[in-house]
């Protein structure tokens, strides 16, 4: 019943987020983080803390965002999770381009590209893409 809650929290903080309720998507997720945390949950955390900076961001608490990014992404390769890793990566190209590290930006672009590319993932592709064309400067 407790993987059904923290699972639960996570949808309903994605639903509040949409509907722009991001101190409430927030509050669903730290509680979604503590259960993911006590039952060793390693795929739900780095779900978790992926959608928690991606709230950070939209406040403009890009640090902060990027500190859960990252955390994201040491879950990712240590579980072997390619495709959240891809999009782990698009996010913090997101993030780096919002900071001005054009550098940072294009790097974590192109490392997303190729794994979504590698994947046969034509939607995220090309999503990755056009974010390549809006971060520029190469």
């Amino acid at each position: 019943p407790i993987y059904g809650l923290q699972r639960s929290y996570g949808n309903q903080a994605l639903i509040l987020k949409a509907w722009g309720r991001l101190e409430e998507a927030l509050a669903l997720l730290k509680k979604q983080e503590a259960i993911c945390e006590e039952l060793g949950n390693r795929d739900g955390l780095q779900a978790c803390y992926g959608n928690q900076a991606l709230i950070l961001k939209d406040w403009g608490r890009l640090e902060e965002a990027l500190a859960l990014h990252k955390k994201e992404e040491a879950i990712c390769e240590e579980l072997g999770n390619r495709q959240s890793l891809a999009t782990c990566y698009a996010n913090m190209a997101s993030l780096a381009h919002e900071r001005g590290d054009v550098d940072e930006a294009r790097s974590r672009a192109e490392a997303a590209l190729a794994i979504f590319a590698e994947m046969k993932m034509p939607r995220e592709t090309e999503a990755v893409k056009k974010l390549l064309e809006r971060i520029g400067g190469g």
